[in-house]
């Protein structure tokens, strides 16, 4: 039986056979030694002999250029201590070194890994930071009667288990922060770094709120975060509440089906509630 196919003037075989695998003559192994005499593990001592304890000044510095790097925006870290004519940007090695830079960015903790449990909360790793914050925010300045409640997402795009995605926003991944604001002057009295733990959004906003109930504060902030419920609430802690309203936020029925003409409006009020509907001239 013929057990040979030509193939373009090949031949082939559909029996197998034993085969020799010649020895190989190349020369493998490191070819060029390194000059220097010390062993890894000298190395690696006269490395970490370089590290120097961080004062509170250099610490100070240190921040500032992180706060500057937001101002100041370069494609990659390593370009903020280039000396590239073209985007060379002096300030910043004459601040601190990029070396020391990198040697500190990499060695700063809030918290001790060791302490960190598997069930731990996914901020764990910079709560004394938040809570650090919170604190100073609070204490420091205390804001006049109206406040303002929204958010705002930190751009990130790496890996990271509360990054969000918006495909609405601007800023379409990032770390999404809740702020509680002085309306008139923007500034930050309290905030929560969302961490995708499962809480209601009501439970987040009354959270954000806390520090400033009974004293009759007044709260504006959209519609994502507005309902009757969350008004009925604010009342019995001392707060007033003041923004636009989805239907689906506790409307009573007669506004979820009435109609109204070009320029019409109607309101309907339960105790210190007050709900008001308008049209404006856009389909209702």
């Amino acid at each position: 039986m013929n057990n040979n196919v030509e193939d373009n003037n090949d031949t082939w075989s559909t029996n197998d056979k034993s085969i020799i695998l010649e020895p190989f003559e190349g020369s493998s192994g490191v070819k060029i030694m390194p000059s220097s005499s010390e062993s890894v593990m000298d190395i690696n001592y006269i490395k970490n002999e370089k590290w120097k304890d961080v004062t509170v000044t250099e610490m100070k510095k240190f921040l500032g250029l992180i706060i500057l790097m937001g101002q100041v925006k370069k494609d990659i870290l390593y370009d903020y201590w280039s000396t590239d004519p073209s985007i060379e940007t002096p300030f910043f090695s004459k601040v601190m070194s990029r070396n020391r830079f990198l040697q500190i960015m990499q060695s700063w903790h809030f918290y001790n890994n060791n302490d960190i449990s598997p069930n731990s909360h996914r901020l764990v790793k910079v709560q004394p930071a938040i809570d650090y914050f919170k604190e100073k925010f609070n204490n420091v300045y205390k804001p006049d009667q109206q406040l303002s409640l929204d958010e705002c997402v930190i751009p990130w795009r790496g890996r990271l288990s509360i990054k969000t995605y918006n495909p609405a926003k601007i800023t379409k991944y990032g770390i999404l922060v809740r702020v509680l604001s002085e309306a008139r002057t923007g500034y930050v009295s309290n905030f929560c770094v969302y961490a995708a733990d499962g809480k209601k959004l009501e439970e987040t906003v009354l959270s954000v709120i806390g520090p400033y109930k009974n004293m009759w504060h007044h709260i504006y902030q959209d519609n994502y975060y507005n309902s009757v419920n969350i008004a009925k609430n604010f009342l019995k802690d001392k707060l007033r509440l003041c923004g636009t309203i989805r239907k689906n936020r506790g409307l009573p029925q007669y506004f979820k089906t009435g109609k109204l003409s070009r320029g019409q409006h109607q309101f309907l009020r339960n105790g210190n509630i007050l709900l008001q509907v308008w049209n404006n001239g856009k389909e209702m």
